[in-house]
């Protein structure tokens, strides 16, 4: 799971920097850094901020933090085969928001 990069991938996709989602979050600009670069794992209330800020649902960015490494062997291809086309609609919606 790769929380931090979800957030960031989201981050960007809605054209909002750093800094930015840290004023809007009440974060210190730092925090948010180590959020992103997965040195720390933000607490239910702070991911309810980001996704409020950012307005995305949870669900939204806990996909986009699913790696390989999440996924049964046996559902590998499976998920191979459904993970970009799903990622191509929720960046859609994304920037529709």
């Amino acid at each position: 799971m790769d929380l931090g990069t979800a957030i960031k991938t989201v981050r960007k996709q809605k054209g909002v920097s750093q800094k930015g989602l840290a004023v809007l979050c009440s974060l210190a600009p730092n925090t948010l850094v180590n959020i992103e670069r997965n040195y720390t794992m933000p607490s239910k209330a702070t991911m309810r901020k980001i996704c409020n800020a950012l307005n995305v649902p949870p669900a939204y960015i806990l996909f986009f933090s699913v790696s390989d490494e999440d996924i049964a062997i046996e559902q590998k291809s499976l998920f191979d085969a459904l993970c970009q086309p799903i990622k191509n609609v929720l960046l859609n919606d994304i920037s529709k928001r």
